[in-house]
């Protein structure tokens, strides 16, 4: 809920939410590891962002006839992640790779410290305003 009806505030509690919920994916990657026909779980933050904002996931607005339309991207129209493409899957099935979720478990904490760090200046901001 957004009492004050912000949209900044908006779009990082939805970020924050994004991330979380990538966390708790390389979370369950990560704790069965060891599963044989395991199948990796992910969320793609940006897919999710979107989603959040009621947004499609990659097109491009047209405002103007002189704009070019993006063509639509083969991989994504695959649903494969163009990280697992270069990747193997093992011989009992798994299919999570440790040091890619390791990887992305990194990314996704820098992106969530960032995002807090920006809610936080944000509420502060607004503290300041109120009180003077």
């Amino acid at each position: 809920m957004n009492p004050i009806a912000d949209r900044g505030i908006a779009q990082l509690t939805a970020w924050l939410n994004g991330l979380s919920r990538r966390q708790s994916a390389i979370a369950n990657n990560v704790a069965n590891i060891d599963t044989p026909g395991y199948l990796r779980q992910e969320v793609n933050f940006e897919t999710e962002l979107q989603r959040a904002f009621g947004r499609t996931a990659g097109s491009l607005a047209v405002t103007d006839p002189r704009h070019i339309a993006a063509p639509p991207r083969a991989v994504n129209q695959l649903g494969l992640d163009p990280q697992q493409l270069l990747t193997s899957s093992r011989l009992d099935g798994n299919t999570v790779d440790i040091d890619q979720e390791m990887v992305l478990l990194a990314e996704t904490q820098m992106r969530y410290q960032a995002a807090a760090q920006a809610l936080t200046k944000k509420l502060t901001n607004i503290r300041t305003a109120i009180t003077g």
